[in-house]
């Protein structure tokens, strides 16, 4: 009895081994053309590709080499133009979706952006109505003025000229103002009236 349970115990222990053998891991890569294989990772590997491998040669994993700093800048360039053009087909969705839930066809683009433009020439309007009453002002100023072209100006028509100048400065900021608004006003309708037109209507396909 003792006897066999020692041949058992012998004729165990190779598949054992085997057994303890076939979960560990080689390391090996190539140097200057010849494999180089250990338990750890040799040192002729730091710096290198490598492969993770089982004791009976089958590839676990490949394992890139470090990257370089140059080549990592790259990787890091990339990934940012990656996620850049991501957030851009993102936010141009998010663009499309509200263009198409803000109007219900393009008559609705066209009324919206007459009554915008509308809006904007009546202040344009207000504000030409009170430029030509400044301008009136102005040239009684000047009229009055002419008579004190060879003695002192009093100061206080002095100051009405002042005052009527940077009044008339003002006003002419407010009309470029209104006129450069009109203008932004028909570019972005046309922009939303293209890109609805070209989300709405059917495509044709060469055939």
């Amino acid at each position: 009895m003792r006897r066999l349970m020692l041949v058992s115990l012998l004729l165990a222990m190779p598949l054992a081994h085997a057994q303890t053998a076939s979960k560990g891991t080689v390391y090996c890569c190539t140097d200057n053309g010849h494999q180089v294989c250990g338990d750890v990772l040799p040192p002729q590997c730091f710096g290198k590709s490598y492969r993770e491998m089982s004791p009976q040669g089958t590839v676990r994993r490949p394992v890139e080499a470090p990257l370089s700093p140059e080549q990592l800048a790259r990787r890091e360039a990339e990934e940012r133009a990656r996620r850049a053009e991501v957030a851009r087909q993102r936010a141009e969705m998010r663009r499309n979706q509200s263009l198409l839930e803000t109007y219900s066809s393009v008559a609705d683009i066209d009324s919206r952006r007459d009554r915008a433009i509308e809006s904007v020439e009546l202040e344009l309007r207000q504000a030409e109505a009170r430029h030509a009453q400044l301008m009136k002002k102005r040239t009684g100023l000047l009229r009055e003025a002419e008579f004190f072209q060879k003695r002192a100006m009093p100061p206080a028509l002095a100051a009405s000229l002042r005052e009527s100048d940077s009044e008339l400065a003002a006003q002419n900021s407010i009309m470029e103002a209104k006129r450069r608004d009109i203008e932004a006003i028909r570019n972005r309708f046309e922009q939303d009236r293209s890109r609805y037109i070209a989300l709405t209507e059917p495509r044709t396909f060469p055939r």
